[in-house]
């Protein structure tokens, strides 16, 4: 098969009349996590709500949007609770 010329690339590459919109939650990283720091902690795993509050704090976390003050508090209630102590 012939190789096609650049005007034959370039038409079948056109982006005429479309416009790209990216919709997609800024926060969607942020929330998800968040939302597994305050899972883990409900059930009272400690070790990995705090790593999970680590990287929230270190990735995602700006002063625009802070780390909440209740998933601190979870953490540490999961933490002071210490329900795997012995777990294996």
């Amino acid at each position: 098969a012939p190789a096609a010329t650049a005007a034959e690339i370039e038409e079948l590459c056109a982006t005429d009349g479309i416009t790209f919109c990216d919709e997609s939650d800024p926060d969607f990283d942020f929330k998800t996590l968040l939302g597994e720091v305050m899972q883990k902690s409900s059930v009272g795993h400690w070790k990995s709500a705090t790593r999970k509050l680590k990287k929230l704090n270190k990735q995602y976390s700006t002063s625009d949007r802070p780390v909440p003050r209740e998933a601190y508090l979870a953490v540490l209630e999961a933490c002071a609770a210490n329900r795997l102590n012995g777990a294996r």
